[in-house]
């Protein structure tokens, strides 16, 4: 029986900030009429910094934006291979192709289903031209490890972190590893801006480069084009409820981790299902939670969906099926490394459950116990 729309259960819901101080942040904005890059985006981009400790964020409309425009600043050639994850959300490989670079996919870690790093080193080539890791979940990649692959080889990594705003590596929060890192700012996202992105670097020309880039390319007068640029600025309404999300970040991060130590005591008896690794030496940003569901377990992920669907519990196959294996990118030149063993597994498995920072306890519970019935 399908649950009334009053007690639907979504997969995410945006915890957003109360709009009256939104209006009092961009009331100036918006009475001067400078709607977009003005002040609250130049006040967003400084208090990312401070919070990423980088010396420079950029906010741009999406985090897709951030990244074609991150590799458009890189200036590879046409063709050149980028080492990247087949277990991945699809925007990352279409940040590729818009710069016809040529995606070469390797297997993900079993547990954290991070990239691989020694699939990495065996993925590389006269043409490799970049790595470029995934946050998955929220959970960093093995920075050290893909760091000195980087350094060894003479090879840029560009972190596409889209999930990982907030999360910290070895103590040290993510934004200030390889060239740059580039975060969403999306409804799904733990700190969000309902749209848009942020690229963060230590690199004073990328950083000057992307502020360009961003603007169709214009120089610091806005007179001429010295780029093949994007019209991917941030607004100051986009950038006011991007500042007060990031005010509050300890306390959404924090909220979603909690709820996360809950789903995994309730799911750690169910025969044949797993969870996400965390390593000791790094910290989600707590962006989704996946229950892995294996073929010991009690019924399959598929019936689950559906009984979690039919009782008013969204959930996502995700992420389903691999990108290498997506219509969209299987004519478009790529290489594959392996037989992507591991991407397939949790391909095959992976279900994300509801999970946002104001959730309640009694919603996780119904979640909880609907999946007792499908799963204990």
């Amino acid at each position: 029986m399908q649950a009334s729309s009053s007690n639907y259960i979504p997969i995410i819901r945006p915890t957003l900030p109360d709009l009256n101080g939104v209006v009092e942040i961009l009331q100036d904005s918006y009475e001067s009429g400078s709607v977009t890059l003005g002040r609250v985006v130049q006040l967003l981009e400084e208090e990312a910094a401070r919070f990423t400790k980088t010396k420079y964020a950029v906010a741009v409309s999406s985090c897709t934006s951030g990244l074609i425009l991150s590799f458009a600043s890189l200036g590879l050639p046409k063709g050149a291979e980028v080492v990247v994850p087949s277990f991945t959300f699809a925007a990352t490989v279409q940040a590729l192709l818009w710069n016809g670079l040529t995606p070469v996919y390797v297997d993900c870690l079993p547990g954290r289903m991070t990239i691989d790093p020694e699939e990495v080193v065996k993925a590389l080539g006269p043409r490799t031209a970049a790595i470029y890791p995934v946050s998955i979940f929220g959970l960093p990649p093995d920075v050290d490890q893909l760091t000195e692959i980087s350094v060894d080889h003479g090879i840029p990594l560009i972190f596409d972190s889209a999930q990982g705003f907030g999360s910290t590596y070895k103590g040290k929060p993510a934004g200030g590893f390889g060239l740059c890192e580039v975060f969403s700012l999306s409804p799904t996202k733990v700190i969000t801006a309902i749209e848009g992105g942020l690229v963060t670097t230590n690199s004073e020309e990328l950083a000057n480069d992307l502020k360009s880039m961003r603007d169709y390319g214009k120089d610091p007068h806005g007179d001429e084009m010295i780029f093949n640029g994007l019209s991917a600025r941030m607004s100051e309404f986009h950038a006011s409820v991007g500042l007060l999300s990031l005010r509050n970040a300890h306390a959404l991060i924090q909220a979603r981790l909690r709820l996360i130590q809950k789903y995994r005591e309730r799911t750690k008896d169910w025969r044949g299902c797993e969870v996400q690794e965390f390593p000791e030496d790094r910290v989600t940003s707590g962006n989704y939670f996946t229950l892995l569901i294996g073929p010991d377990a009690r019924m399959d992920r598929q019936r689950v969906y559906e009984a979690l669907m039919a009782h008013g519990v969204q959930s996502k196959k995700y992420f389903s099926p691999p990108v290498h294996s997506q219509q969209a990118f299987r004519n478009y030149s790529h290489r594959v490394v392996g037989d992507l063993h591991n991407t397939w597994l949790v391909s095959k498995s992976s279900l994300a459950l509801p999970l946002y920072s104001h959730m309640t306890d009694s919603q996780q519970d119904r979640v909880c116990d609907e999946l007792d019935s499908c799963l204990k």
